[in-house]
């Protein structure tokens, strides 16, 4: 069915049933008039209606028609603007500025028809009335016949402007001319095109006037008006100016033809990703200045708070790359099944994003160091962002990380290197393990290094319940892994029943020192996520008790009585507010700033309160290791000087001289010559005052002490 079959379906509905309701006016009508002049209705009680239904169908008719009047209000508007536009695509290049004026025109035009229909659409009717489905029908017509004639618009203004770039040398190649074989371009918007540039200004002034007014709800909900300072929020969700489109799109063409297909060999091979990245990057860094005319554009329209043109150019070449990612690239990543293509495209991701916020393309006014200085809320609307748009994109890239972080642990905990001194225990050279807080081998802090990278990372990830899953499938494995590792060669250790042994000491005590540096490491970081947690609580709490007091103290304001007869100083304006019209200063821009802050605690907080929920029970498990082989170490040492000690404890030997010569022989250091120790009793010491000295060269402070402290409690 045309669309034209359809328009006259829905008509003959429209008739059909105001002609219904027409026949029930009419028996009102005539029911009222016999009732008036005291006569009885001919007609039979059957076709009689009660009063009360009488009344009721008196009202639907009335809705009825209320309705079908403001519904053709808003039709006729409509075609009133489908007529205004009409010509728009008869002008030809030599009418640019008979095109212009018709485009602010139409934009007022626009507006007109947009409130008619907001009007209509909000507006409450029976369903009786006005059934659902027919309604919906005609309201969506309507939008679709609105939606037409800004598109009609739109593609003249974009033709018109797409005639004046290629007068001034637009687009330039997407190879530069130092790359070898491409041509320079010459001279772009040079001051001897002057006229073109200047009805290119007028025609993108056009276009961004019919933006504001088709976006105008998506527009106002991120761009406070009057604001000098574009904050996060508003760059990443604020829609792309059309214009700074319209300067993008010769430019995607030539990307989409270099580097959409991955053509081994060819620019776009998937084995190259920094390639088209860095060429992106590129064009948006030598083109800032070239496009800088057209920030009066903006300025013109009071947007230069919000939009600036190098930032929408930069999000509108990002865009292309977004596109081909999807089109070209993922879809081609997904079907190699490579894991490390996937980490080498999601690192060069990384960096790309890095470098367009460090050059200042993405609006932050900041340093930059790297991606990891970018704010969240940037980072959701970047090329990593697609990934989120496909679960199975996002699932590939999570197992990849996965997979990669196993093989990193193993790597780490099987090298021989990995289990000697870690880089702190290198720092403190020459001093003995028992006096320090952490005894770690490297094995523990690269391990460490490895969670604390992943958990980094995670930052990188759009959605949250993407990072729930990439904790669990990175971090998470990561942790467990370790923690198995670990106990199953102290298991070995067990299974020989000898732990007290030079062979297995270090290794045991290694082992131990590991959990307790890890333990300790984990529980930083938790603590950490801990902070910031109550940390961004405690500032939203605060902001929103300021925003409610600075509420109130306005409320109050207003509800005071005027007083200008009290107070003469009243009667005129201060100098800041005669500059200002009258007004207050304006707000705006602390209350952008308040807004994006929040969006951004809120990401940060889900972010942090992640983390806690993944490191609890790694921290519990190498804490519980831990302790367990601190007591096993010293029930070991309790029994193994008790076994040597069995020839004394059984034969029952007392000490051979009085307890009041013991300090003379103690300070002429002859107990030992003396007998004071009984002989049985000197090899368990011996060998206990051996192994505490074994003990302490390999065990931290902590360590040590729980080890010599369950070692006298057994011995007790």
């Amino acid at each position: 069915m045309t669309a034209a079959e359809k328009a006259r379906q829905l008509a003959e509905q429209v008739n059909h049933y105001l002609n219904e309701q027409q026949n029930i006016l009419s028996q009102l009508q005539d029911g009222l008039h016999n009732a008036t002049q005291g006569r009885q209705q001919t007609s039979t009680a059957a076709e009689v209606l009660p009063v009360d239904q009488q009344i009721r169908a008196l009202n639907l008719l009335t809705n009825t028609r209320d309705y079908v009047g403001r519904l053709q209000a808003a039709a006729a508007h409509v075609k009133q603007l489908e007529r205004q536009i009409r010509p728009a695509s008869q002008y030809t290049e030599q009418e640019s500025e008979q095109l212009v004026s018709l485009a602010f025109q139409a934009a007022d035009g626009y507006t007109a028809c947009q409130a008619e229909l907001s009007a209509l659409v909000s507006s409450s009717f029976p369903a009786e009335a006005v059934p659902e489905q027919l309604r919906s029908s005609l309201e969506q017509r309507l939008q679709q016949q609105l939606q037409a004639a800004e598109d009609l618009l739109h593609q003249s203004l974009s033709r018109q402007i797409h005639h004046c770039l290629k007068q001034c040398g637009w687009p330039p190649p997407v190879v530069s001319a130092q790359a070898g074989n491409a041509k320079d371009p010459g001279q772009i918007f040079s001051p001897q095109q002057e006229h073109v540039i200047s009805m290119l200004q007028r025609l993108m002034l056009a276009l961004t006037r019919l933006q504001l007014v088709a976006q105008k709800e998506l527009i106002e909900a991120v761009v406070q008006p009057g604001s000098t300072v574009a904050s996060p929020s508003a760059i990443c969700n604020a829609p792309i100016l059309w214009m700074a489109q319209e300067l993008a799109v010769p430019l995607a063409s030539q990307l989409y033809e270099m580097f959409g297909p991955s053509n081994e060999g060819s620019p776009g091979a998937l084995s190259m990703p920094e390639l088209m990245l860095g060429t992106v990057h590129r064009i948006a860094l030598d083109n800032l200045r070239r496009i800088d005319f057209l920030q009066g554009v903006i300025q013109a329209l009071e947007l230069h708070g919000s939009y600036q043109i190098g930032v929408e150019f930069t999000r509108a070449l990002r865009e292309a790359v977004k596109q081909i990612q999807r089109q070209y690239k993922l879809p081609e990543i997904a079907g190699a099944g490579k894991r490390d293509v996937w980490l080498a495209w999601i690192d060069a991701l990384i960096v790309f994003e890095g470098s367009l916020g460090r050059s200042g393309l993405l609006g932050c006014y900041w340093d930059v160091g790297d991606a990891s200085d970018l704010p969240v809320l940037l980072l959701k609307g970047s090329t990593l962002s697609v990934l989120g748009e496909n679960p199975a994109w996002m699932e590939a890239w999570l197992e990849a990380e996965s997979a990669t972080a196993a093989a990193q642990v193993e790597s780490i905990l099987y090298s021989e290197q990995g289990w000697g001194p870690g880089q702190q225990l290198i720092v403190e050279e020459g001093r003995p393990a028992w006096q320090l807080d952490v005894w770690p081998p490297r094995a523990a802090e690269d391990v460490v290094a490895l969670v604390e990278s992943l958990l980094h990372r995670m930052r990188y990830i759009p959605q949250p319940d993407a990072q729930e899953g990439y904790l669990a499938g990175a971090v998470g494995v990561v942790l467990e892994q370790t923690h198995g590792r670990i106990k199953r060669m102290l298991q070995q250790a067990d299974v020989f029943r000898d732990i007290t042994s030079y062979s297995w000491l270090p290794r045991v005590c290694m082992c131990i020192c590991f959990c307790h540096y890890v333990e300790q490491q984990l529980q930083e970081l938790h603590d950490n996520a801990q902070v910031m947690v109550t940390r961004l609580l405690e500032g939203q709490q605060q902001q929103d008790g300021n925003a409610h007091q600075e509420q109130r103290h306005q409320q109050q304001q207003h509800d005071l009585p005027n007083g200008n007869h009290a107070h003469p100083h009243h009667m005129h304006p201060q100098p800041h507010q005669q500059h200002n019209g009258g007004h207050a200063p304006d707000t705006s821009d602390g209350d952008q700033q308040q807004q994006w802050q929040r969006q951004e605690n809120e990401q940060l907080s889900q972010a942090a309160a992640a983390k806690l929920r993944v490191l609890v029970s790694p921290i519990s498990d190498f804490s519980t290791l831990r302790k367990e082989w601190v007591l096993k170490l010293g029930k070991a040492a309790a029994m193994g000087f008790m076994r040597l000690a069995v020839g004394y404890v059984s034969g029952r030997t007392w000490f051979k001289v009085t307890s009041e010569s013991l300090p003379a022989m103690a300070a002429e250091g002859s107990l030992y010559s003396s007998g004071i120790v009984s002989g049985d009793l000197q090899p368990a010491l011996a060998w206990l005052a051996a192994l505490l000295h074994e003990m302490s060269n390999h065990l931290d402070k902590d360590c040590f002490r729980q080890a010599w402290g369950a070692a006298a409690a057994a011995n007790h």
